[in-house]
């Protein structure tokens, strides 16, 4: 931000004017209205607290001045909540590590621009001796990074109600919300009279582009979190309020908020300033504090002795239990300071790879341990923080990581990699048939929910017994993404191939939120290209309003096709392809007949005569083919594309017996002179 000061000498000092049509303001003064007007029967319980805290702090400032102002270092546990759908907004560990840096050094005044302060508040410019942690321990007790994450498209709203989805004792923990948007405004926070009212509001929410200085966010606009953080601990805008009284609402910038003021004896009287007009006076005082964190200036990062007093008194006052997060039980059963290592962990940049491929390794324990012992499954280990591996031949391999600290060690949960088989079949046909566990399919089935992991179903599939399904029960404990991700295929000597596969959906309700979407994968799994997206009315299968969690297709009028032709550079040795379902509202979801079968389908362009039907399907040996066609030659192949059985000129339910074939899947062509068609068949 230092680039804003080079112009102090200018009669008048303002930001571009880019920053005043694109930065957004703090939502606090908005939620109190709200609160207040929607909530009359907290009104009184409000004003009785404010007018507690209110006294409470002159007699806390008081009795600080009459001790010599005796002071310690007060910490505040934090947990960020990371309310996405997917997005930017699901913004990286690093990202909110730096929203908690920019904080404390804000808090601490270590900000790099703390030498600009202008001459008048330099020496007033606090270190507000309170720093921000994040916990290790969860409410139960159990070892946690701090930092939560969420899939739920309330992210986009930004109001009250993410607090719905995930809320923290707030007598132990600062709750901080990071959402992808909050209309027109930066962030709100509830300040503690309103939070003593109404517990399950408290706690400040975030726009991800205002959370620390790098990712989604910058330099810039990482000022908002310790301006909502200041209202958090009972700061008032610097202009003064709504929270009063009745709760009038006075809007930044007006000449009427001179004579308001902030209940802070250091900070003069300003109407408040949404540009860094740094020699104004504009309530006729020797120049306003333009530089205050609870400005709307955008250069405002610095807290005043007053300011910091006053946010002191908050964290020892009774009201909205803010002098319970501070104590030395609380920081205990939180975690803030543990030191031993709790839980070993680690992530992967990929958990599929090509035949020689390397895997990159990041430790990501609690804490940070000061030994590693890597075991990759294969024979090899290492010991240094963040290794890279390359595995040496095809297969499955479990990788742990034990970690140590303090003579304490732990192991972690085992983490699959996958080595693609070097020559790999060229299809992949699975009806889930022949199947006792979705394991067997070879495909990897990936979630960050374990409640929406894919199981195989055996009450439901396309005009067979069985699929895979996922079956919702409600809709905050079942959202999420989950993938199934295929093995290599090779395709390098096809034509152009058709991909299709079978689905059935219900949704609770009628939206955009749950999606289906496939991609494929020309170099095994490292960079992924969509086919399309299918949401809303092009997604379900069924009427909305399906409540039942145990619905089951029970026709084949509930399922649809998912289709697209495989072509041009897109048929490489190490085809991939990824189904990846994101679940909001959905009560079951089923997947049947995936196929992308370059011997079945070599030309789509002829797939023709759709009447046609095998019956029955299964069979047990003998089936007929129904429709409305002249004599047809029946050519079968097996999986691999192989022809095990032909038959010529065959007429429409005439009965076949190919009882001499073995169990499993296989493709019959039917064709003539003029077209073809391919169907399914299990025997």
């Amino acid at each position: 931000m230092k680039h804003i000061y080079f112009l102090v000498t200018l009669s008048v000092l303002f930001v571009s004017s880019i920053y005043a049509q694109t930065i957004q303001m703090c939502g606090t003064d908005e939620m109190s209205y709200q609160l207040y007007r929607d909530n009359p029967s907290l009104q009184g319980l409000m004003e009785s607290n404010r007018t507690y805290l209110k006294n409470f702090t002159q007699q806390y400032i008081a009795n600080q001045a009459s001790r010599g102002n005796p002071d310690s270092i007060y910490t505040v546990p934090v947990v960020f909540h990371v309310i996405h759908i997917y997005g930017n907004e699901n913004v990286t560990d690093e990202q909110v590590k730096s929203g908690l840096s920019v904080l404390n050094r804000n808090f601490s005044n270590q900000n790099p621009d703390s030498a600009n302060i202008a001459a008048a508040f330099k020496s007033i410019a606090a270190d507000c001796e309170i720093q921000f942690k994040l916990a290790h321990l969860d409410p139960n007790g159990n070892c946690t990074s701090g930092i939560n994450r969420i899939a739920s498209p309330l992210t986009k709203f930004g109001d009250h109600s993410v607090k719905n989805l995930i809320h923290w004792d707030p007598s132990k923990y600062l709750n901080v919300y990071v959402v992808k948007g909050i209309p027109n405004l930066a962030g709100h926070c509830l300040m503690p009279d309103q939070a003593a009212a109404k517990p399950e509001w408290d706690g400040i929410v975030i726009d991800d582009s205002y959370l620390g200085n790098i990712g989604t966010s910058s330099e810039l606009t990482s000022v908002v979190m310790a301006h909502e953080t200041g209202h958090y601990l009972n700061l008032f805008h610097i202009w003064g309020g709504n929270n009063v009284p009745g709760y009038f609402y006075q809007p930044v910038g007006q000449q009427a908020n001179c004579g308001i003021g902030d209940d802070v004896q250091d900070t003069p009287e300003t109407i408040g300033w949404s540009s860094c007009n740094l020699i104004s006076a504009s309530c006729s005082n020797t120049v306003d504090n333009v530089q205050n964190a609870m400005d709307y200036s955008y250069c405002n990062f610095m807290f005043t002795q007053g300011q910091r007093q006053r946010m002191r008194a908050s964290l020892n006052s009774p009201i909205a239990d803010r002098n319970n997060l501070i104590t030395a039980n609380n920081l205990a059963a939180t975690g803030v300071n543990l030191d031993a290592i709790c839980k070993a962990d680690f992530v992967a940049d990929r958990n599929i790879i090509c035949y020689g491929d390397t895997v990159r390794f990041t430790d990501n324990s609690i804490t940070t341990p000061d030994t590693w012992l890597w075991n990759f499954g294969d024979g090899a280990t290492d010991n240094i923080q963040n290794p890279s591996h390359a595995f040496a031949l095809p297969g499955d391999y479990y990788v742990t990581l034990t970690a140590s600290k303090n003579s304490t060690s732990l192991t972690s949960d085992s983490f699959l990699v996958r080595v693609n088989d070097p020559n790999p079949n060229p299809y992949f046909v699975e009806g889930f048939e022949s199947i006792t566990q979705l394991e067997q399919s070879h495909l990897l089935n990936n979630t960050d929910n374990a409640k929406l992991k894919f199981a195989l179903s055996n009450s439901a599939g396309f005009n067979s017994a069985k699929s895979i399904a996922i079956r919702m029960a409600d809709t905050i404990s079942y959202t999420g993404r989950t993938t199934l991700i295929s093995p290599t295929i090779n395709l390098s000597s096809t034509g152009t191939p058709l991909f299709s596969f079978k689905y059935a959906c219900s949704q609770k309700k009628l939206n955009s939120d749950d999606a289906l979407e496939v991609f494929i994968s020309t170099d095994c799994g490292k960079t992924w290209l969509s086919k399309g997206k299918r949401f809303g009315s092009n997604l379900q299968t069924v009427t909305t309003g399906q409540t039942d969690t145990n619905w089951i297709p029970v026709d084949s009028t509930q399922w649809k096709t998912y289709s697209f032709s495989v072509g041009g550079n897109q048929t490489t040795a190490n085809f991939m392809f990824r189904i990846e379902y994101t679940s909001y509202y959905t009560n079951a979801f089923y997947i049947d007949n995936i196929n992308l079968n370059p011997a079945a389908y070599n030309d789509i362009e002829k797939l023709l005569l759709t009447n046609i039907e095998v019956v029955p399907n299964p069979t047990n040996g003998v089936f007929r083919i129904t429709g409305d066609f002249d004599a047809m030659n029946l050519i079968m192949l097996d999986v691999n594309g192989r022809e095990v059985f032909k038959k010529t000129n065959v007429m429409s339910n005439e009965s076949i017996d190919v009882s001499v074939l073995p169990q499993g899947a296989y493709f019959l062509r039917l064709e003539n002179e003029n077209s073809y068609c391919t169907k399914k068949l299990l025997r």
